[in-house]
């Protein structure tokens, strides 16, 4: 009775395990990195504005960089990271400001960018200012449910 107990005992956590594996939704993605980057990052302290909370906990805003091409234009890389078990489309486009503050209009008038998002994927977005004025810039992400 002793010894049926005890394999009840180990074997119920193995099915859990297993079964708790297998789910419905698209699997998510792992991420591995080297743990001492040895980049030179340059970390935006950004300031958010939040409309709408559901939205910002499904897709997590991890950090912002800022760079210079090698014709020394600004370069800005938002990365994200979706934190919603299934997939998710959202669109996002950049605006971009001169030291004056003054919007600068990209001669392609950067349109809306769509991306799906792999569930517990890395996002990056990324901006090159379309002059080398161009100081500030905005990032703008709408939820395509």
């Amino acid at each position: 009775m002793k010894s049926i107990s005890l394999l009840t005992l180990f074997a119920l956590p193995i099915v859990a395990l297993i079964s708790g594996c297998q789910s419905e939704h698209m699997p998510m993605v792992n991420t591995v990195s080297n743990a001492e980057q040895t980049a030179n990052i340059n970390r935006v302290i950004d300031q958010r504005v939040i409309t709408d909370p559901t939205f910002a906990n499904i897709l997590y805003l991890t950090e912002v960089r800022e760079s210079k091409t090698n014709d020394g234009f600004k370069r800005i890389q938002v990365f994200m990271k979706n934190c919603c078990n299934v997939p998710y489309t959202f669109s996002y486009r950049f605006n971009w400001y001169d030291e004056n503050g003054v919007e600068v209009e990209a001669a392609d008038d950067e349109m809306w960018k769509q991306v799906n998002a792999v569930p517990g994927d890395d996002v990056t977005l990324t901006s090159v200012a379309p002059q080398r004025n161009c100081s500030d810039f905005k990032v703008r992400i709408i939820s395509r449910f």
